[in-house]
């Protein structure tokens, strides 16, 4: 692979610049012109894509309010039939009846329940399964019990406890156990057990409608080539209308819309999905009735939409790939005419090789290449000045590196004395002065041993805590430092400096003034939250009236010190704050930084967010 490389950068070194800056020319027009077409078709593919699933989501919308009519049709009709009181009793009658009362009944109650039929010429038909053997069978509307008896759905229905149950199904004998294989327009029914009086079951009403009257926009036999409408029941089995071309003209079958649509439905109630069959593309938009438990397909073919968007294209590079040919022999010319001028700059470069400093370069012009040899003579005139200024920097360096060496001794010569200190306070058993000592030691060698920004939480909490230490002899012990940090953020990249600054301004700001009253207490806390860590340090001082607070935050989002109107700010409050949040902005970006919360004479809190890194190597903190 190295050697391919090579064998590439050599080729195009060895190409002229007037081949090189047109063949750039090229690739500049060329990418954006691949990423405007590929967007525009991406867009207008997706525009067609998003109109057809919403004119999809309009016809099933559409068929639903059919559906819903259609249902409350239904569960109207069994409603008066079972209302009907001259029915229920007739029905619930088990003492037999006289010839009369089933000529009445036959005249008046039959009549009313068929003229229900009559009146709604969508209910297809209106059965009644009596359990009362001496019910006698009436055609076309009562019927013996025993004919369904032995059907598959009966015990169903019987487990419903008079709730009502949907199903679609081919008309046929009511007895046959399933209705796949009938012959005839297929139906969908209505069952409900009937109970009178309570909790004796009288029989089942079943009131059924044609699938093309239910459905009218699935059955309606308008022709559509690209879609089609279908149903899906809770048996898994598809009901549409065969005479449409979507499945006769292309190949495509219910079973492989069907296979696609169980694969990819996760049940909710809206749907939409894609799938190939035969390298052809098909959408599928559905929504679930629950009520009857069935899908309500909408199958479109995306042939079209996808050849249009390669269709456009096409077009679209032609014309691109024809204006790039025309543009790339103009630009040939025209570097042709620019590198004259740039033959004679690399002749006077030649001189200047040569150690000759004082050449002139008669290139006159506001065009690039005579922008270049303009800028060309004036760093002929400045070679001199930069020598001499590296030069210069070069001693200022060695400056610098015997100032450092100097600091380093006078820090090792004050660490050995302060030890020297310590030691003869524990020999003379002054173990509070050896204590204030080391923790003073160590204060001024976290402070003077800076060789990074950066530190462990752990080690900037260590010098806090040396800090207070201090503080303390001062203020009597009425300094008191709370510190939760969990195990895994020990190591938690901070900046050096950070917290310390923040404890002080508590101390001289906050807590200084309440000492002679109470404890003063400083809380430090650290948490994680997704990727970022979150430091806090608070105290219970005197805290901050609301304007004060207010002028002190925009100070830190305006990036600018508190107006001199601010007392705290004449005292130095604000400053600290606003040099940690503005070197936390620098190294970690604005995203990062402190704010701060405070209420007068309870409290102030203010709190650090930055990015969870671990000190070393700049990984991610375990969660």
């Amino acid at each position: 692979m190295k050697t391919y490389m090579n064998n590439i950068s050599e080729w195009i070194s060895q190409i002229s610049l007037q081949k090189k800056l047109v063949f750039l020319y090229v690739l500049i027009i060329l990418a954006p012109v691949l990423i405007f077409t590929w967007n525009i078709s991406k867009n207008q593919f997706e525009a067609s894509i998003n109109d057809t699933i919403r004119e999809s989501e309009y016809m099933i919308n559409l068929e639903r309010v059919n559906i819903e009519k259609n249902m409350e049709s239904i569960r109207r009709t069994a409603q008066i039939v079972v209302a009907n009181q001259e029915f229920t009793e007739f029905m619930s009658n088990s003492e037999g009846h006289e010839v009369e009362e089933l000529i009445d009944f036959k005249m008046n109650t039959l009549s009313d329940l068929l003229q229900l039929k009559y009146n709604n010429p969508m209910i297809e038909n209106i059965h009644f399964y009596a359990a009362n053997s001496h019910v006698s069978e009436m055609w076309p509307v009562v019927y013996d019990e025993k004919r369904i008896v032995d059907t598959v759905w009966y015990e169903e229905i019987l487990e419903l406890n008079g709730k009502e149950m949907w199903r679609v199904q081919q008309p046929g004998q009511a007895s046959e156990k399933e209705d796949a294989g009938q012959v005839g327009p297929k139906k969908i029914s209505l069952y409900r057990e009937i109970e009178y009086p309570k909790d004796e079951h009288l029989g089942v009403i079943e009131i059924n409608m044609l699938l093309k009257n239910f459905f009218p926009k699935i059955f309606s036999g308008v022709e559509n080539s690209e879609a089609q409408m279908l149903v899906l029941d809770k048996r898994n089995t598809l009901h549409y209308d065969s005479s449409k071309r979507l499945l006769q003209g292309l190949e495509l079958t219910a079973q492989d819309i069907k296979d696609a649509f169980l694969q990819k439905n996760s049940g909710d109630q809206e749907r939409v999905m894609q799938f190939q069959n035969q390298a052809v593309p098909f959408l599928i938009v559905s929504s679930y009735v629950e009520e009857i438990g069935i899908h309500v397909l909408n199958v479109v073919s995306l042939e079209e939409i996808y050849a249009e968007r390669d269709r456009l294209r096409i077009l679209i590079f032609l014309g691109a790939f024809s204006l790039i040919v025309i543009l790339s022999f103009i630009t040939y010319f025209i570097v042709r005419l620019i590198l004259k001028k740039l033959h004679l700059l690399i002749e006077s470069m030649k001189r200047v090789e040569k150690g000759d400093f004082t050449v002139d370069v008669d290139i006159q012009g506001n065009d690039e290449i005579g922008r270049l040899s303009n800028h060309y003579r004036n760093m002929l005139s400045k070679i001199n000045s930069l020598i001499a200024e590296s030069v210069n920097k070069e001693a200022a360096t060695k400056e610098a590196e015997l100032n450092a060496l100097k600091t380093q001794i006078d820090s090792h010569f004050l660490y050995n004395t302060l030890e020297n200190i310590k030691m003869m306070a524990e020999i003379d058993g002054k173990y509070d002065i050896s204590d204030a000592l080391t923790s003073l030691g160590e204060m001024m060698r976290y402070n003077l041993k800076w060789k990074k920004d950066f530190v462990s939480l752990q080690e900037e909490v260590n010098h806090i805590r040396n800090y207070i230490d201090i503080m303390n002899i001062r203020l009597d012990h009425r300094l008191e430092l709370n510190v939760d940090v969990p195990s895994h953020l020990e190591s938690q990249e901070v900046l050096k400096m950070s917290l310390q600054p923040l404890v002080e301004n508590a101390v001289k700001h906050g807590l200084q003034h309440i000492l002679h009253e109470k404890k003063g207490m400083i809380s430090i806390e650290a948490s994680s939250y997704n990727h970022d860590t979150i430091l806090s340090v608070t105290d219970n001082g005197v805290g901050m009236n609301d304007e004060t607070l207010q002028e002190l935050r925009t100070s830190l989002v305006e990036g600018s010190y508190m107006t001199d109107t601010s007392n705290r700010m004449k005292n130095g409050t604000g400053i600290g704050l606003y040099n940690v949040h503005e070197r936390i902005q620098l190294y970690y970006g604005q995203d990062y930084g402190l704010s701060i919360d405070s209420k007068h004479g309870e409290y102030t809190r203010v709190t650090i967010i930055i990015p969870r890194l671990l000190l070393e190597g700049g990984g991610e903190l375990p969660a």
